[in-house]
């Protein structure tokens, strides 16, 4: 889905009255209305509450102000207040959706589920029966084909020379020189997170295989020492030529790569813990690492190959380069239509607290 559609689609299966559908009926009431439509406040807290309890487990409690509690609110809100209007413009000019393309979709969700009866679960869980999900689902599909006819398709692709003057840009940055342009700080900001994806996709690169033995931060020293003998254990077996790869399938505690001998795949600078990355880049191709200590335990690492680093030209990165600046042109034009949208519709937000 394109980066601009992320605030706006309310997620698969995060619609409906949620559960307690029988109190929901008691209590409910709208919490605004978009074009006399309105959005109740069972719909709003189930698209609300997994986001503020992400905000109350990451952010410290002193921080977590009644005001960034209310702001959180008020975004969900504004995000499915675009939704409605976004809905409803595709209806009225039209948009199309098949049903061939209902089924694809559901399909998708459906995926996501290895039997029925956990998918089913999911839908009696937010409050929908079939046929609703299924209008969901057509809903979601034809917000996204609005999109593309009234803002993708009327967005101005970049030129080279765009690309070209941005990639001049990206160069400066990288090289510490002054960056060409008038920029706001949050430009250059983006500019700066943008020409480090770049390094990092033609930085050094490794492919690692490791071994880990989990400890937990709140573990026991007993449980540490345990810990550290079960490595040492697999260290000595190593050493006296056992196969690296058949002892992460047997011992490793690392669920991702332990059945795949602990293969890591390639991975650059910045992608592991610095203990970790510091260990595994000093290491020659062949060569095994001590025990290697880290926040998930302890390690031992294996490599199996490396890349150099490699200088980027503009021919290597032009196409990359001319996508962002479409996204971004688009992005701007999509936050222009659904101003125009909101300053066309009759809009009512009642109090939500």
């Amino acid at each position: 889905m394109n980066p601009f559609l992320r605030r706006l689609v309310i997620p698969l299966l995060a619609i409906g009255a949620g559960a307690g559908l029988l109190e929901a009926k008691i209590i409910d009431r709208t919490v605004a209305t978009v074009n006399n439509v309105p959005i109740m406040l069972s719909e709003f807290e189930k698209n609300a509450t997994p986001i503020l309890e992400q905000f109350k487990q990451s952010t410290p409690i002193e921080q977590q102000t009644p005001e960034r509690v209310a702001d959180i609110k008020k975004k969900v809100l504004d995000q499915m207040i675009d939704d409605r209007l976004l809905t409803q413009q595709a209806k009225s000019l039209g948009v199309r959706v098949s049903k061939l393309e209902v089924d694809d979709g559901i399909k998708k969700v459906r995926s996501r589920f290895a039997t029925d009866e956990e998918f089913n679960k999911e839908l009696q869980k937010d409050g929908l029966n079939y046929d609703e999900f299924r209008n969901h689902i057509s809903d979601q599909i034809s917000v996204i084909k609005l999109i593309d006819q009234e803002v993708k398709a009327k967005t101005t692709p970049p030129t080279e020379a765009d690309a070209k003057q941005l990639y001049d840009t990206l160069v400066a940055i990288l090289h510490n020189q002054p960056v060409p342009g008038s920029h706001t700080a949050a430009e250059i900001d983006e500019l700066q997170s943008l020409a480090k994806a770049l390094q990092h996709r033609f930085g050094e690169r490794v492919r690692a295989r490791h071994i880990l033995i989990r400890v937990d931060p709140h573990a026991s020293e007993a449980e540490r020492s345990a810990a550290l003998k079960k490595i040492q254990d697999i260290q000595s077996q190593l050493k006296n030529g056992a196969d690296f790869s058949e002892l992460a399938k047997k011992y490793s505690q690392d669920p991702g790569s332990a059945s795949r001998g602990g293969d890591l795949g390639y991975f650059t600078k910045g992608d592991m813990v610095p203990s970790f990355e510091k260990a595994a880049f000093s290491l020659d191709v062949g060569q095994t690492s001590d025990i290697v200590k880290t926040d998930f335990g302890y390690h031992i690492i294996h490599v199996d190959e490396k890349k150099a680093e490699s200088k980027f030209g503009f021919d290597e990165v032009k196409d990359d380069l001319r996508e962002y600046l479409f996204q971004q042109r688009a992005a701007k034009k999509f936050e222009e239509y659904v101003k125009d949208l909101r300053s066309k519709a009759a809009i009512k937000i009642n109090d939500l607290s």
